[in-house]
């Protein structure tokens, strides 16, 4: 079979199982499932392979992207970044989208702008609470179906960015991990690597920087590095030394010497070959593995609320249990959260003092050139240029003073993170425990599936203070001379001291605000993780006081041994390399049929009963014979009388119909006068309805019949014509050669196959709340799987062939 179709049938079975199981989460008002289920869906609807790329700061991982993208895209830089994910995908305009906490709707920058939106420090970041950054890049790699995810570094002094990465690899298809020549797989990369390297999927190891060695070290690196993994994480990954910067010059200067020295080429390779031979087995096989936890998960959790009737431990002692640990989780949590609060309050102090003269002396120079210009443009023109040379100082000083302490706060924010990681992910994790703790407890199986490590966005974040700017008041003009022994010329200098003075007062004040901003900072982290908590404690509660319907259960261990039958099936799959097969030889590829094209026949009986409506309410409209027949036939059946009104105007309608109104009238008149029981007038009323001779019906029957006995004859040697079910099984009763029925038989099912998927396809995306990926042919899909199973809605009324 055909790889890509293959991929795609496996891709569709594996989505139809998730959204089987949303239903189940909706019923159980577990949000949590339902967001979990969606995000696999998600993964599944883009069609995307998320190859993250990890490694120890400055190993240049971002080097290597730029690298394999031909380009310098994305910014490198000495600053380590921070634990934001940014994802770069292939899109036809090199830009990037940054997405906030605070907003569903992502803000578009230019891609040379990541930097600050990603970077340590950064104001626009913290203001903006940035979650992730999407870059978009037209670089042919990204076209072919990769999609890079640029990881914080590992190691680093800020513990968030390794927790960001380890949270992030599971969602990973592959990891590429980057150590480098110089110091290759430090104590960091080694710890990292023994404790994650498993959650990978595909791991392919690059040893970068190689320009800074000669040709006998990089080799001795290398066997060094392939005699660690051997011997520590008991795998055989693909291992490429490189020098990615010489690459990337390369690549920036057309030199294809440069390239080839790099030793890029072998690993670009490596990934195309990846993406060709691996990446549809690799990415479902991530996706099915995440599915059979979720999966069990919720079939145990949904299990707690039957103990009873489970030989296992009374409910009443389990809820008791459960409601005791959960009095116990507030005082475990504070004492982490108080350990958080201890380390801030012992670095921010510090901190502060450290940076104090850096913020001075920014402000001031920020502030100086202000007021000395107003000054300058002032002293001829103004009787107070000092004064107003003041009032340009406090004007200047409260618009720039809210955006210097954003900055501030950037930093601010990072060293309390860095300084409380370990312990943040401690109080993260315990508030997503709820769950397994009642697991624990009840006796159902534990399997801890929440994924380790978290992310900055998780976190609140430090808002910056307050801090008003104050202009120090300005000296009489007396005390002015007295002081300066001369006339008030001197306001340069007097200018100069005022703002040393006010710059320091409010650095003063800001010290003082950040440290109060630090300790609400700890306190509202320990907020989030009480109310978490309490999430969690909720629904795992509602679980247990719920029986679960047997339904329910019985479709999740349905689904659960799908999945396992899925993943056993993937791995005995061995895609194809090689596409080079004639279509001819593969009958399940799909045929090139407009996506558009329905039924032949019933195409050409919409023709017929168009132009007949079209003529015919002309004629109702203004000839007396046509009323006269039209009222002897009893008019049009129910079908095709709405389908004449939709093209008739009220005055044709009325004028055409009239005597048919009348007519009837009559008619029931007659059957009134005449019938003496209720069955006879019921019978009679019944034959009336039922004696209408709908000429519409007829027009289409007679154009059928053409139809199906010109198909029937039709020389078929090139191409098969397209027929509903119905008509297929028409044209087939005409008695066609063997051979061109077949042919016929095959372009339906061809094409019903190709609207099955592109049905699959629409219902995944829309689950996924991925409408942007809808097709044109997915969105009309439905619509002509109906047609070809049950003819164009015009035709309903004829009757089934025998």
């Amino acid at each position: 079979m055909d790889e890509l179709t293959e991929y795609q049938r496996r891709r569709l079975e594996l989505a139809d199982m998730l959204r089987a199981a949303l239903p189940v989460a909706r019923r159980s008002q577990d949000d949590q499932r339902d967001q979990e289920i969606r995000a696999l869906l998600t993964r599944l609807a883009s069609g995307r392979f998320r190859l993250a790329v990890a490694g120890q700061f400055s190993r240049g991982k971002t080097t290597l992207m730029n690298a394999l993208l031909g380009g310098a895209y994305l910014p490198m830089g000495a600053l380590p970044m921070t634990s934001v994910i940014t994802t770069v995908r292939y899109g036809t305009r090199a830009r990037a989208l940054v997405r906030s906490a605070a907003s569903s709707l992502p803000v578009e920058v230019g891609v040379s702008e990541v930097g600050k939106f990603v970077a340590q420090s950064s104001a626009d970041r913290t203001r903006m609470q940035v979650s992730s950054v999407e870059v978009e890049i037209p670089a042919e790699l990204l076209r072919l179906g990769f999609e890079f995810i640029d990881t914080p570094g590992v190691g680093s002094a800020i513990a968030a960015n390794t927790a960001a990465t380890v949270r992030f690899l599971p969602e990973a298809d592959a990891v590429v991990f980057v150590t480098g020549f110089d110091s290759a797989i430090t104590e960091a990369e080694a710890e990292f690597l023994a404790t994650t390297a498993g959650q990978a999927a595909k791991l392919f190891l690059v040893i970068n920087k190689r320009d800074l060695v000669t040709g006998t070290d990089a080799a001795d690196v290398a066997r060094y590095v392939r005699r660690w993994v051997l011997g520590n994480l008991h795998a055989d990954p693909a291992i490429f030394g490189l020098s990615a910067l010489t690459a990337l010059h390369g690549a920036m200067h057309a030199d294809r010497e440069q390239i080839t020295d790099s030793g890029l080429e072998p690993f670009r390779a490596a990934l195309i070959q990846f993406l060709a031979a691996e990446r549809g087995k690799t990415s479902l096989r991530a996706v099915a593995t995440a599915a059979a936890s979720l999966l069990h998960l919720q079939q145990r959790d949904m299990s707690a609320g039957r103990l009873p009737r489970n030989g296992g431990p009374d409910r009443d002692a389990v809820v008791a249990r459960f409601e005791a640990r959960m009095r116990e989780l507030p005082a475990w949590a504070s004492a982490i959260a108080d350990r958080i609060a201890d380390r801030v309050r012992a670095t921010t102090p510090g901190l502060l003092a450290e940076r104090g003269p850096a913020w001075r002396s920014e402000l001031h120079d920020v502030l100086e050139p202000a007021a000395s210009s107003w000054l300058g443009q002032q002293v001829e023109h103004d009787v107070d240029p000092l004064q107003s040379a003041l009032s340009a100082l406090d004007l200047a000083g409260r618009q720039v003073a809210g955006d210097c302490l954003a900055r501030w706060a950037a930093e601010v924010n990072e060293a309390v993170i860095t300084a409380a990681g370990s312990d943040i992910g401690a109080l993260l994790e315990l508030a997503r425990s709820p769950r397994e703790m009642g697991a624990e407890i009840a006796g159902l199986s534990a399997r801890n599936v929440s994924p380790a490590g978290w992310l900055s966005a998780e976190v609140p974040v430090l808002q910056a203070p307050v801090v008003p700017w104050v202009t120090p008041e300005p000296p009489t003009q007396g005390r002015l001379r007295r002081r300066l022994g001369g006339p008030a010329a001197d306001s340069q200098s007097l200018i100069g001291e005022t703002l040393a003075n006010a710059v320091a007062a409010f650095i003063d004040r800001a010290v003082i605000a950040f440290q109060e901003a630090a300790v609400h900072w700890t306190g509202r982290l320990r907020d989030q993780a009480e109310r978490q908590a309490a999430q969690e404690a909720t629904r795992f509660q509602r679980y247990l006081s719920a029986p679960p319907r047997e339904e329910d259960l019985a479709l999740l261990a349905d689904l659960n041994g799908r999945i396992v039958a899925y993943l056993e099936s993937l791995a005995s799959w061995v895609p194809e390399t090689n596409s080079s097969q004639d279509r001819r030889d593969r009958p399940d590829v799909l045929p090139d049929v407009e996506p558009e094209l329905g039924c032949s026949v019933c195409t050409q009986m919409e023709a017929a009963l168009t132009m007949y409506l079209m003529q015919g309410q002309f004629l109702l409209a203004t000839s007396e014979d046509s009323q006269a027949r039209h009222a002897q036939a009893g008019g049009f059946c129910p079908l095709h009388t709405w389908q004449y009104a939709q093209m008739a105007s009220p005055v044709a309608i009325s004028a055409g119909n009239a005597t048919l109104a009348r007519v009837l009238a009559d008619e029931l008149s007659a059957i009134g006068t005449r019938c003496a029981t209720g069955d006879d007038l019921a019978s009679e009323v019944a034959r009336l309805a039922r004696a209408r001779a709908c000429p519409a019906c007829a027009i289409l029957a007679d154009a059928e019949g053409r139809a199906v006995a010109q198909v029937a004859a039709a020389d078929l040697s090139d191409t098969a014509p397209i027929l509903c079910l119905r008509h297929l099984a028409l044209v087939l009763g005409a008695g066609p050669p063997l051979e061109a029925g077949a042919s016929m038989v095959g372009a339906l099912a061809s094409v019903l196959r190709r609207a099955s998927q592109d049905m699959r396809s629409f219902a995944l995306k829309r689950e996924a709340v991925r409408r942007d990926l809808i097709t044109a042919d997915e969105d009309s899909a439905y619509s002509r799987a109906l047609q070809l199973l049950a003819s164009r809605p015009a035709l309903a009324q004829l009757s089934e062939p025998e």
